[in-house]
């Protein structure tokens, strides 16, 4: 049933962009138009504390996959998708596969013709897939603040130059079931409905 929803999530996301392809908003006080649509392909470096009894800090990484739709100049909805893994964790033997998915509001300060920072807080899930002595597949709650910058390649192509976010998640741990987690990303975004 789970792949199911995760297959529609998917369909669902592709189909948008071909419906609202045309369309555009005006926006007075940059140089061109913001697409409706905005879809991204990021890399990420995560820095993570999730092996139970201990800090254990360790690093994976991984990609995501956005999408955003612009309602306004300065609002937007944002889906984020994550995956990051880390072989032989600590050397411990152990590794990990992390995967969040999150949905919520970015704000957009669009003065500026070159440049775009924004800030933005997401809420949803995340899984995550242990081989400790035996497979362990979790899912628990998970959270996101953070911000970023952008800037225009080409009309229809743009640059997230940098994103760095703090991830909560409460994953089981047999300790605090808590990890404060880091993220570091940069990617490409096409977006739709810009000429």
């Amino acid at each position: 049933m789970m792949h199911l929803k995760r297959i529609l999530l998917v369909a669902l996301l592709l189909a948008l962009p071909c419906v609202l392809h045309g369309q555009a908003i005006p926006n007075g006080s940059a140089v061109q138009d913001i697409g409706r649509i905005e879809v991204g392909a990021n890399y990420n470096f995560f820095h993570a504390n999730a092996p139970p009894g201990q800090c254990g800090c360790f690093s994976l990484n991984g990609g995501s996959g956005t999408f955003i739709y612009n309602m306004t100049p300065a609002w937007s909805a944002v889906a984020d998708i994550m995956v990051a893994h880390a072989n032989n964790v600590n050397n411990s033997g152990q590794n990990i596969t992390i995967f969040n998915y999150l949905f919520g509001p970015r704000y957009s300060v669009r003065r500026y013709n070159r440049f775009v920072p924004y800030a933005e807080v997401m809420l949803g899930g995340a899984k995550e897939d242990v081989n400790f002595q035996f497979t362990i597949n979790r899912n628990a709650f998970g959270f996101l603040g953070g911000g970023g910058v952008t800037t225009t390649l080409k009309p229809r192509l743009g640059l997230t130059i940098i994103q760095a976010d703090w991830v909560h998640t409460r994953i089981p741990n047999a300790v605090n079931d808590r990890q404060n987690d880091i993220r570091i990303s940069t990617g490409i975004t096409y977006r739709f409905g810009v000429h």
